[in-house]
């Protein structure tokens, strides 16, 4: 597969507030003989994990020596899988037994990635997808509030439509809006979060729920490593079929929105930013893989 690097300059009006332009855009090296998506960074910013379209295993990605290697082929483990802080673990859920929520197995593991151990944490027709918690995998609320506190806040993922967070060892559900939410996701500071409201889109708040401040469409939001901006995508669809889609960056006061993949060719999706560096990965509907750099500008 040939490496397609695409630059781009957005015209920006001159302004003594930040903004944003994209630098570069690289197509990643990965066979084609998966449909890759939802890749994510590890917490140094060198490797990757991604899964593929039916969310059917996990795959890590080095972004130095450009070498994949397959983690686990589980079923449905790529929906939702999480990286410790350290780097060293994932987590994440897998199917067992397919069935309804009666009587379908699944099972929550920590994967170690250095000795490739696997650790059953919990088990059962309907759990939880695992977090990590003082570089430990969870999932049940009760083990998390016996065990976690004090500790920095957690997103824990929906609870029958709501947002649920772990704060000091207490689990806190959120509903800002009094409506249904998706991709609950923290600022790097631990003091925001950003989420969408199935009906009236994306918006930021305080973790304790006030302060909200609606921002516009911006579906799948990722913070960047200074918090200076929410990037997500602006994706367009029929009802059935999704058939176009950019990445775009967004303030956390909504003030300011820019399209960062503007001159891109491809239907650009789930982005996902790097905590160390102005970088972003997304995947597209053909299923390749992009590192997408920027810079912020005054």
């Amino acid at each position: 597969m040939k490496v397609k690097v695409f630059t781009m300059t957005l015209l920006c009006v001159a302004s003594l507030t930040s903004q944003i332009k994209t630098v570069s855009i690289e197509e990643l090296h990965l066979p084609p003989t998966e449909r890759w998506s939802h890749p994510i960074f590890s917490p140094t910013g060198k490797e990757i994990f991604l899964t593929n379209s039916d969310y059917n295993g996990i795959w890590q990605y080095s972004l130095e020596t450009k070498v994949l290697k397959e983690i686990t082929r589980d079923m449905h483990s790529g929906f939702a899988f999480t990286v410790s802080d350290d780097g060293r673990k994932i987590a994440y859920r897998r199917t067992v037994q397919q069935g309804d929520h009666r009587t379908r197995v699944q099972e929550s593991v920590e994967l170690d990635l250095s000795t490739a151990t696997v650790s059953i944490i919990d088990r059962g027709n309907s759990i939880a997808t695992p977090v990590f918690v003082n570089r430990r995998a969870k999932t049940n609320a009760k083990t998390l509030q016996k065990q976690s506190a004090p500790h920095l806040p957690v997103v824990l993922g929906i609870d029958e439509t709501k947002i649920a967070l772990l704060i000091n060892g207490e689990k806190k559900i959120l509903d800002p809006l009094n409506g249904q939410y998706i991709w609950p996701t923290l600022s790097p500071d631990r003091t925001k979060l950003a989420a969408v409201e199935m009906d009236r889109g994306a918006f930021v708040c305080s973790i304790d729920g006030t302060n909200v401040q609606r921002i516009g469409k911006c579906n799948a939001p990722s913070w960047t490593y200074n918090g200076q901006w929410i990037i997500g995508m602006d994706d367009k669809d029929d009802g059935h079929t999704i058939y176009d889609s950019d990445i775009i960056a967004v303030s956390p006061d909504g003030s300011k929105r820019y399209n960062l993949t503007e001159s891109f060719n491809g239907i650009a999706m789930y982005p996902s930013c790097s905590v160390a560096e102005a970088k972003i990965l997304f995947s597209t509907l053909d299923g390749e893989v992009f590192l997408l750099s920027y810079e912020e500008v005054r």
